[in-house]
């Protein structure tokens, strides 16, 4: 099944970008063994280098296993020192959603050397970059988010009108993950484990990373599963659909590939931008001052 990319949608005024992550319902667990990628997955072994020919000193938007969503105007992380804030839209996201978005908060800040940390405000996304807290990210959960699809979840993410560092966003998880029983396999170590890539893999779109789909094989199609894949033979959470780790122990972390994309978003911050992206750049706003900007929709 060929990969869908969705179009993009430049605004100059908020350009937010949503990116969604189709997760179908999974075959049993059982017809593979743990260390394997899904079927359908990109096949082991090396994979070419990806990364983004770039003029020496500047901003890199991509790797091996990784890739930064540039393409809607997200380039970096920012350094200022504030940090990011992840919250709730409510009680029931709260605890759905609680347990990954602490592992991942913590990965997080230990691999970027930014602070993330989890709010116990709950309160709901106003869902419009311009009026979305600076540097926070809300999680929600909602039946069917992404237009009614069946097991897709979403989050749209802004980017900051100055300097495109990320800027906050809003993510809704599938329901059905947690009211249909064995989404994910009826195997309870893998379905846990994947229901907590799911929720990774949208907080990663938030931050700024993009799905790291490539044609591996040379067919001419950028296929679903189509990522490189780790040395053992795992995909990246931020493959489409999500891979990730299925052990109980790492289940929820950015895997060996995706780290090295959260850390280039840290050293892009104080990178210049490549000519070739700076006419993708929105018009600064006339007051001068940066704010939330939406870019595109993905899923």
């Amino acid at each position: 099944m060929n990969l869908t990319r969705m179009g993009r949608k430049l605004s100059f005024t908020a350009i937010a970008a949503g990116l969604a992550l189709a997760v179908l319902p999974a075959v049993d667990a059982g017809a593979a063994p743990a260390g394997s990628a899904p079927a359908g997955s990109a096949p082991a072994g090396a994979a070419p280098d990806t990364t983004r020919a770039a003029a020496a000193g500047t901003q890199i938007y991509s790797g091996t296993g990784w890739k930064i969503d540039d393409e809607s105007g997200m380039y970096s992380l920012s350094g200022d020192g504030t940090g990011y804030t992840f919250q709730f839209a409510d009680a029931d996201a709260q605890t759905k959603l609680g347990a990954a978005t602490k592992q991942a908060a913590a990965q997080l800040t230990s691999v970027t050397g930014i602070k993330f940390t989890v709010s116990t405000t709950l309160k709901p996304s106003p869902e419009n970059c311009a009026d979305q807290p600076r540097h926070v990210m809300t999680l929600a959960v909602k039946y069917r988010p992404l237009d009614g699809k069946k097991g897709f979840s979403r989050a749209l993410q802004c980017y900051n009108s100055g300097d495109h560092s990320a800027w906050g966003g809003w993510a809704f998880m599938d329901t059905e993950y947690w009211t249909v029983p064995n989404w994910f396999g009826t195997d309870k170590t893998v379905n846990a484990s994947k229901t907590k890539n799911a929720i990774t893999h949208e907080i990663g779109h938030m931050v700024g990373m993009d799905h790291p789909n490539v044609d591996l094989n040379g067919d001419g199609t950028v296929a679903d599963f189509e990522c490189a894949p780790t040395p053992k033979n795992y995909l990246p959470v931020m493959c489409s659909p999500n891979g990730g780790y299925l052990a109980a122990a790492d289940g929820g972390n950015f895997t060996s590939l995706d780290v090295p994309g959260l850390k280039q978003l840290v050293a892009n911050w104080s990178l210049p931008i490549p000519a070739a992206e700076k006419g993708l750049s929105p018009a600064t706003p006339a007051d001068g001052a940066p704010r939330g900007v939406a870019a595109g929709s993905a899923y």
